[in-house]
């Protein structure tokens, strides 16, 4: 088990259990009751995520030392970009994250 004190860093090679989406998003998130923190998540799968933050310390005060974990509450900022309805009466809609990198928008 790794405490909040000791962290392990994934080795290059290691093996993950599903393939890895790297995604390089900021977000604003909560860890437990803590208050919401300026985060970027690096990539994220169906298993687990690795998130960047300025400052290890801020993660304490939503992380639970005693299990290893912590809930995350996770805000991202988007645009809706399209919607398509299906078959069965539900809807898939695409949304744009509010990034600006220089790019021309659409809409």
């Amino acid at each position: 088990m790794v405490s909040h004190t000791e962290h392990r860093v994934p080795e290059d090679d290691e093996q993950r259990k599903l393939s890895r989406l790297q995604i390089d998003l900021p977000i604003q998130a909560r860890l437990g009751e803590g208050s919401h923190l300026d985060l970027e998540i690096v990539d994220i799968s169906g298993s687990g995520m690795q998130i960047r933050s300025d400052d290890f310390e801020v993660l304490k005060d939503g992380f639970d030392a005693q299990h290893n974990e912590a809930t995350f509450e996770i805000r991202i900022q988007a645009r809706l970009a399209w919607a398509r309805p299906e078959d069965d009466g539900r809807f898939v809609t695409g949304w744009e994250f509010n990034r600006d990198l220089g790019e021309p928008r659409i809409g």
